[in-house]
């Protein structure tokens, strides 16, 4: 394989991402709808914790930089958070 083929399947990989971070978004959304019912605030400390924790976790497994993996998570667990605050009145997204 070489480097412009390399880089098309880099660009496929990149948009599977981020139809995962789409999904994850949306999973976010529903999320808040369900907090709402149970009079739930849209930040949880402990559950962001354990997502950062399992991400670092398996990444350390995988024989991935667990830093970097951190700061993924914790920008997709702050995005998460933000989605449902929005969505919960609490922010300006929908």
């Amino acid at each position: 394989m070489g480097i412009t083929e390399i880089r098309e399947e880099i660009a496929r990989v990149d948009m599977e991402i981020l139809e995962l971070i789409r999904k994850r978004q949306s999973l976010a959304g529903m999320m808040a709808q369900e907090k709402i019912k149970a009079g739930r605030p849209p930040v949880d400390p402990d559950q962001r914790g354990q997502v950062i924790a399992r991400a670092v976790d398996v990444a350390v497994e995988a024989g991935i930089d667990p830093s970097g993996i951190k700061e993924i998570f914790t920008r997709l667990v702050l995005m998460s958070e933000q989605k449902q605050s929005g969505c919960m009145g609490d922010g300006n997204l929908p």
